[in-house]
């Protein structure tokens, strides 16, 4: 059998460091990629397809849950953490093992040993019963973690549906204010908790502000027409009209003399 695809997924730069010299001293394993967030993670998995995850649970702004709940690749995951009261939750998305922090080494070996046994081809119940077994004592609390604005991977990065979504910011077209939501716009459309004020502090400086209620992707705009009364309609390009008001006209005019 091939050395197993291995991908580490922790916000700690000690604990990926620590990581990365064991599984390197085990054989049988190739470490391919390190992970320092949830929204890299979900990036890395989905690209690079590894056949085992280490993964922490409690990370800034995307979990360990939330990588789970987003990605369409399923590698085999061991769950890394601090945190015991995790561990129901852990099982019931068929991690085959959940290693406690601080560990042993033999107990590190043993984890992925066992995982090297289930990628063999051996029957994975037997493990997950183990596991069922080990986690009896343990209890579930704990909310998921809010998308935090400060992950930048070049990309728009938000949570609904219970998914995590990493758009690149030229495929979205224009945000639309409704209420205490905000529309996000492209080639499909998102509702995401949010307000148009906030929002904005993300977004790159192609994004602008041209009316209370709306935000646009300059390089998606097609055209501007007058309406009068130093009011102005953007045409986008994907045929949206969004009006121009005019306490938002000087920024739009300072972004269009650059």
């Amino acid at each position: 059998m091939t050395n197993i695809a291995t991908i580490i997924v922790d916000d700690e730069i000690k604990s990926r460091q620590g990581l990365d010299k064991m599984i390197r001293e085990i054989e049988g394993f190739d470490l391919i990629a390190s992970c320092k967030n949830g929204a890299e993670a979900i990036e890395v998995i989905d690209r690079l397809k590894p056949q085992l995850v280490l993964l922490d649970i409690q990370m800034p702004g995307i979990s360990g849950f939330d990588v789970l709940k987003s990605i369409v690749h399923s590698p085999f995951i061991i769950f890394i953490t601090a945190y015991d009261q995790y561990a129901i939750k852990a099982f019931e998305y068929h991690a085959i093992d959940y290693i406690l922090k601080p560990f042993t080494d033999k107990r590190f070996f043993d984890a992925l040993t066992n995982a090297k046994t289930l990628l063999q081809g051996k029957e994975l119940n037997n493990s997950l019963a183990s596991l069922q077994q080990m986690i009896d004592n343990f209890s579930l609390s704990g909310k998921d973690e809010s998308i935090s604005s400060n992950l930048d991977l070049g990309k728009f990065i938000f949570r609904t549906d219970g998914k995590v979504y990493l758009l690149e910011y030229d495929s979205i077209i224009r945000f639309e204010a409704m209420d205490y939501y905000v529309k996000v716009i492209g080639d499909k459309t998102y509702i995401i908790k949010e307000s148009l004020k906030e929002l904005l502090k993300q977004l790159p400086s192609k994004f602008i502000r041209v009316h209370k209620s709306s935000i646009i992707n300059m390089g998606h705009l097609k055209r501007l027409e007058s309406l009068g009364h130093s009011d102005q309609l953007a045409i986008m390009t994907n045929g949206d009209e969004i009006k121009v008001s005019r306490n938002y006209r000087e920024v739009l005019d300072d972004y269009l003399s650059l």
